[in-house]
C-alpha cells in the first residue's frame, strides 16, 4: 500500500522576500514527496489534519516580531491540545535572531531553521527519534550558488524575483544585516532561469526585490549590473511587465533610468526607501547617501523617465527627531509629492546602535506623527489619482471580485500588495487573470481607481 504524502502547512509572515523563501521551501518539500500547502496564521482557519506546519517568520520591527510570536504560540497550543500538527517548525529571520529563546519558551516547537537553511527541513521531517533540532548558523547564509526548486504558493499573475539577499548597509535602526548577513547577488544565469520558470507558470509581472536592488552584481562582477540585468530580462520572450522595488537613491543612476525609459516592458515605477527627509535624523540613522539631494533626484527621475510613479517609505519617531525635524519631513513630503508612501513608527530593536540613542520620542508621539504623514499623503495620492481620470493605461487583470461585480487589476503605477488597485468594469467571464487590457480611467478614490476596458493590451 502506497504511503500517503506528508501534508505540510506553510504559514508565511513578513515581506515578499519571505514569500520567495517559502516557495523554495515548498519546492524542496514537493521534490521530497511531501504535499505542501499555504495555510492561515490562525490555526482555526487551517485544515485540522496537517502532519507538519512551517512558519516563516519576520524579525524586522516590533509589530512583525509580535505577529510571528503570536502565530508560533497559537500553533503550539493547537499541537498541544489536539496532537496536530504532528510537527511544528519555525523558520526565517526570527528563528535566526531569537531561535534559542523560542526553543526554550515554546517546547512544542520541533525544529528551528535559520536564514538560508531550507534544505535542512527535509532531514528534520525524516527524523524519527523525536529529538528537537536547530539549524541556525552563527553567520546567516542563503544558498544562491545553484538553482533551488520553487513551487509558487501565491496565485495570480504577479511574481517576486529575488535578485540578491543580505545587506552591506549599516543603518543604526536595522537588524537585517545581523539576520541576513552580507549582500549576495544571485548569479545572472540563475535569475534568468527563475524568471523563465515564473513566466512559464503564468506570471505576467516580475517584481524585482532585494534589500537594495541597485547594488545588484557588485559582489559578483565588481560593479553594479542592475541595468544589464533588466535588459536581459526584457529580452526574454513573452508579454510581461518588469518592476523595480527597493531601489536605494544612490543607485538610481542615469544609466538605470535610461534603460527603464528605453525598455517598454519595464514599468515607469521606482520604490526608493528614504526613511527620513531631515539631514540630522538621516545622520543619526547612518543611512547611505544621507547627503543626497532628494529633490534633485526626484526631479531628475521625472525628467528622464516620463510618467514615473514614485513610492517611498518613511519612519517617524527615530531618536533625536524633534518637532522641527518632523516638520521638515512633512514639508518635504508635500513638496516632492510621491504617489505612494509607506510609514512606520520607529521601534527600538535589540542589538542595534539606535536602541541606545537618546531623545526617543514617546510612543504616542511616534504614532501621532505617523498618522499625520499618512493623512498628508492621502491628499497627495487622491490628487494624483484624480489626474489619471481620462487616461488610458495598460492594466494587468488579477481576479474577479464578486462583491463588486468587476475585475481587480493594476496599472504600471501600482505594485502588488502595497499600492492601490484598478477596478475594471466587466462580467465574470469577460477577462482572465494574467491578461493585459487597455482601459480608460473613469473615476478615482483616494487609493483606487475605476476603469472601462477599451481593448486588449498591445
Amino acid at each position: 500500500m502506497k504511503k500517503s504524502a506528508l501534508r505540510v502547512g506553510l504559514v508565511t509572515l513578513g515581506c515578499d522576500k519571505n514569500t520567495v523563501d517559502m516557495e523554495y521551501t515548498a519546492g524542496l518539500l514537493a521534490q521530497g514527496g511531501c504535499a505542501p500547502m499555504p495555510v492561515d496564521a490562525d490555526p482555526d482557519l487551517a485544515p485540522p489534519d496537517l502532519d507538519a506546519v512551517v512558519i516563516m517568520t519576520c524579525g524586522f520591527i516590533a509589530d512583525a516580531k509580535q505577529q510571528s510570536v503570536e502565530a508560533a504560540v497559537a500553533w503550539a497550543e493547537r499541537k498541544k491540545q489536539t496532537g496536530r500538527p504532528g510537527r511544528l517548525y519555525i523558520a526565517g529571520c526570527l528563528a535566526q535572531r531569537h531561535g534559542r529563546e523560542l526553543f526554550e519558551e515554546i517546547p512544542e516547537v520541533d525544529g528551528l531553521l535559520g536564514v538560508g537553511q531550507m534544505r535542512d527541513l527535509a532531514g528534520m521531517l525524516a527524523n524519527k527519534d523525536g529529538a528537537r533540532r536547530m539549524a541556525v548558523h552563527d553567520k546567516p547564509c542563503t544558498e544562491i550558488t545553484a538553482s533551488l526548486p520553487r513551487l509558487r504558493i501565491e496565485t495570480g499573475p504577479a511574481g517576486w524575483l529575488k535578485i540578491a539577499d543580505g545587506c552591506d548597509h549599516r543603518c543604526t535602526f536595522c537588524a537585517i544585516p545581523a539576520m541576513k548577513g552580507p549582500m549576495r547577488s544571485v548569479p545572472r544565469e540563475i535569475v534568468l532561469a527563475e524568471a523563465r520558470a515564473l513566466l512559464r507558470s503564468g506570471v505576467r509581472e516580475l517584481n524585482l526585490i532585494a534589500q537594495d536592488t541597485t547594488v545588484y552584481g557588485a559582489d559578483l562582477y565588481g560593479n553594479y549590473r542592475l541595468p544589464e540585468l533588466l535588459t536581459d530580462l526584457c529580452a526574454l520572450p513573452g508579454d510581461f511587465r518588469v518592476r523595480c522595488l527597493y531601489a536605494y537613491p544612490g543607485g538610481v543612476t542615469g544609466k538605470l533610468l535610461g534603460v527603464m525609459a528605453e525598455q517598454p516592458k519595464i514599468a515607469p515605477y521606482l520604490d526608493i526607501p528614504l526613511q527620513h527627509l531631515d539631514p540630522g535624523v538621516l545622520r543619526g540613522m547612518r543611512r547611505p547617501n544621507q547627503n543626497a539631494n532628494v529633490a534633485g533626484l526626484v526631479a531628475r527621475i521625472r525628467r528622464l523617465l516620463p510618467g514615473a510613479v514614485l513610492r517611498t517609505t518613511l519612519m517617524t519617531g527615530f531618536p533625536g527627531e524633534t518637532p522641527q525635524a518632523f516638520r521638515r519631513m512633512l514639508d518635504a513630503v508635500q513638496e516632492l509629492r510621491f504617489h505612494w508612501l509607506g510609514v512606520f513608527a520607529y521601534s527600538p530593536e535589540e542589538g542595534t546602535p539606535a536602541a541606545s540613542l537618546p531623545g526617543l520620542p514617546a510612543r504616542a508621539t511616534r504614532e501621532r506623527r505617523r498618522a499625520r504623514l499618512l493623512e498628508a499623503q492621502a491628499e497627495i495620492t487622491a490628487g494624483l489619482n484624480a489626474a489619471r481620470v481620462g487616461r488610458t493605461e495598460r492594466v494587468l487583470v488579477e481576479r474577479f471580485d464578486p462583491d463588486r461585480n468587476c475585475w481587480r487589476g493594476r496599472g504600471p503605477g501600482e505594485a502588488p500588495g502595497v499600492d492601490g488597485v484598478v477596478w475594471l468594469r466587466g462580467g465574470a467571464g469577460e477577462f482572465a487573470p494574467g491578461r493585459f487590457v487597455s482601459a480608460t480611467i473613469t473615476a478615482a478614490e483616494v487609493y483606487d481607481v475605476s476603469a472601462e476596458p477599451s481593448g486588449a493590451g498591445g
